[in-house]
């Protein structure tokens, strides 16, 4: 149609004037709708039909409602609607991306579950793995510990000395596991070989008594077995872990300490971890974890500051774990009274109560185990110490 003014009428030009305007509204479409149709029509918004169809049927809403706005003459109202169904398309693109990403964290939450369960199941094992692997241990050092020593032949008088003094510190080690398996739990066993140790210790002083070190081998293997039976029921249980195998048979009655019936976690292996973190210098063995203090005492025989400190710290880890119970062994370089022992063995103990640990025992093992020989220069030093020894509940 051609859209020129006609010269006839002054009011003609006013008339084709709105006719022409009228059918250029109503012969062309707005470049947005143009817009609507290509993005309906694109992957995102046939993709967001399954991830987001209430939001894409929103979008379809407003294309219509655009279409009929431009089928009635109204333009600038189909422009609006069509800019707000190409707004709507997006959105429905972004739910889609996030309906995906969601989609995506469920799956990987659900596989890292899985590993996991898996990865849980591999510390179950290893946790069996170890307890049995401890009970075996302890089975062979009790079992080597029964064996019979071949008998001894006449020796010299510095020979039978020597034995005599290793004696006595099997002695010492013996009654320390047994008052270690005191602390777990008194039972007949630890009370018969408590009694032996005495008598043995009666004969070690006077120098009397024959087969000293056999018996002082045998009493430590016997303490080392109450111990371990002591510990037996104690060992904690893993969730939904089958038992340990008990096919393996007895060997006899120093036999009878066998690994664990269930696994679970080493709460020895644990504690030992924490005081090494802490600088304590910790050391394992069939007693539990143990730590050697030094210099706890001043020239007047009181603790001093800094030992005190140091038992307080160590006090509030045994109150922290109060399934492992605390002996305190005393060692010296000398040959010292018994009450300055045992004076200062008190003072340990009682700082130990005072930090809040329930169960304490002092012992005195007096020059039974040294770490370097008499006539070492630094004899004395290291030989003096006191032993803290947090009692292993379990294997």
């Amino acid at each position: 149609m051609a859209c020129a003014a006609h010269p006839r009428s002054p009011w003609l030009p006013i008339v084709l004037l709105g006719l022409w305007l009228t059918a250029c509204a109503t012969g062309s479409r707005p470049p947005v709708m143009a817009q609507v149709v290509q993005v309906r029509t694109s992957p995102a918004s046939v993709e967001a039909q399954t991830w987001a169809p209430q939001a894409h049927a929103h979008a379809l809403e407003l294309e219509q409602r655009a279409e009929r706005a431009l089928g009635e003459g109204d333009s600038a109202s189909a422009e609006l609607l069509a800019a707000h169904s190409v707004a709507a398309h997006e959105h429905a693109w972004v739910l889609t991306r996030l309906a995906r990403a969601e989609r995506r964290r469920l799956d990987t939450e659900a596989e890292l579950r899985k590993e996991r369960a898996a990865l849980g199941e591999l510390h179950a094992q290893h946790q069996r793995l170890s307890a049995e692997a401890a009970g075996l241990e302890l089975r062979v050092q009790v079992a080597k510990g029964a064996l019979a020593l071949p008998p001894h032949e006449v020796a010299a008088p510095e020979r039978v000395q020597a034995r005599r003094r290793a004696a006595a510190a099997l002695a010492t080690q013996g009654r320390l596991l047994c008052v270690a398996a005191r602390l777990l739990g008194e039972s007949d066993g630890v009370r018969g070989s408590i009694a032996r140790l005495d008598q043995l210790d009666q004969e070690l002083g006077a120098g009397t008594g024959s087969r000293l070190l056999e018996k002082a081998t045998e009493l430590r293997s016997e303490c080392l077995r109450v111990i371990s039976e002591l510990r037996r029921p104690r060992a904690p249980a893993v969730s939904g872990t089958p038992a340990l195998s008990e096919a393996a048979p007895a060997a006899g009655s120093g036999d009878r300490a066998s690994h664990a019936d269930v696994a679970g976690p080493v709460p020895a292996d644990m504690l030992l971890a924490e005081l090494s973190a802490a600088g304590a210098m910790p050391s394992r063995d069939e007693r539990g974890v143990s730590v050697v203090l030094r210099g706890l005492f001043g020239a007047d025989g009181a603790v001093t500051a800094t030992g005190r400190t140091e038992l307080q710290r160590l006090g509030r880890v045994a109150k922290a774990h109060p399934d492992f119970p605390v002996l305190v062994v005393g060692h010296t370089g000398v040959d010292k009274p018994a009450p300055e022992v045992e004076r200062q063995l008190g003072a340990v103990k009682s700082e130990l109560v005072s930090s809040g640990v329930s169960r304490v025992e002092a012992h005195a093992a007096g020059q039974r185990q040294p770490l370097l020989p008499p006539q070492s220069p630094t004899a004395r030093q290291r030989n003096e110490r006191i032993e803290l020894v947090f009692v292993a509940p379990g294997l």
